[in-house]
Parts: C-alpha cells; sequence; structure tokens
C-alpha cells in the first residue's frame, strides 16, 4: 500500500519481482546521476572560488581595478554559494518539504546576487532602468522570502500538531 498524508490505504496490486527488481535499478541509477550532479556542482564551485583568487591577485599586483575585483569577488562568492545550496538540496533525502524551503532559499540568494548584480553594473545604464529593475528584483524576493515563510509556518504547524 502507498502512503498518502492522510495514511488512508489504498488499494494497488502487489508488484511483481520483476516490477521490484526494475524499480531498485532505477532507484540505484537515479541516486548515481544524483551523486554526478552534485559532485559537478561542487567543481564548478572549486573553478569559481579559484577564477576569483586568480583575478583578485591579478588586481592585487597591477593595481588596477579594484573595485571591479572585488564586486567579482563578491558575485562570485554569491554564486558559489548557490551552487553549494543547489548542491546540497540535490543530495538531501528529506521530505518534500525540507527540500521546498531549500530551494526557496537558493531562489532568494539568487535574487539577492541579481540585485548586487543590477546595482554593481549601475553605471552602464540609466538611473530609471536601474530604480524599475531593483524594484521588479526586491517584489521577486520579497514573495520568494513570503513562500518560504508561509512553507515553514504551515510545516511548524504541523509538526505541533502532530505531537513532534
Amino acid at each position: 500500500m502507498a502512503e498518502h498524508p492522510t495514511d488512508e490505504p489504498t488499494i494497488q496490486p502487489l508488484p511483481s519481482g520483476a516490477e521490484r527488481r526494475l524499480n531498485r535499478a532505477l532507484e540505484r541509477a537515479a541516486s548515481v546521476l544524483t551523486s554526478v550532479v552534485a559532485l559537478l556542482l561542487i567543481a564548478f564551485v572549486v573553478i569559481t572560488l579559484l577564477g576569483v583568487v586568480v583575478d583578485a591577485v591579478r588586481s592585487l599586483s597591477s593595481r588596477a581595478g579594484l573595485v571591479e575585483t572585488a564586486v567579482h569577488g563578491v558575485d562570485a562568492a554569491f554564486l558559489a554559494i548557490i551552487l553549494l545550496e543547489l548542491a546540497h538540496t540535490t543530495l538531501a533525502r528529506g521530505g518534500i518539504g525540507r527540500q521546498l524551503q531549500e530551494f526557496l532559499v537558493i531562489g532568494i540568494t539568487s535574487g539577492v546576487r541579481s540585485g548586487l548584480e543590477v546595482v554593481a553594473g549601475a553605471h552602464d545604464t540609466s538611473s530609471r532602468d536601474v530604480v524599475v529593475n531593483l524594484a521588479i528584483n526586491s517584489v521577486g524576493v520579497l514573495v520568494l522570502v513570503g513562500a518560504f515563510w508561509l512553507v515553514r509556518k504551515r510545516f511548524h504547524a504541523e509538526r505541533t500538531a502532530g505531537g513532534g
């Protein structure tokens, strides 16, 4: 029987031996592929951080473009955080509520990073465009924060109502 949030029994035929073996093989394949994706994300984090270090060393040695290097470094740090969060969420085996919260955190972090990019590139665009872009970005981040708050509130209420 399949489990449902209401713990009501369902009528389903029992899987045959071949179906069980196929399901186990597919679960193993999915687990291996998930691990490969996580390893690739971690490799991209390492590449990103190495690139920032190389750029910083070049900038410090030439004493040119220090501000741009700092902006690029902050941007790359946010990218590294996002990639690490994606790797963590990819490997997480928790319930859907926990994974939903983690994806919302990734979205919020990405929105903040995008806002910082808008501000960092403000010298190339009109102030009206910057304000419009920041307003749209801020609304998006606010919606994600609201969704995160609602999800946490709901799961907290379910946990306390369930006695756990």
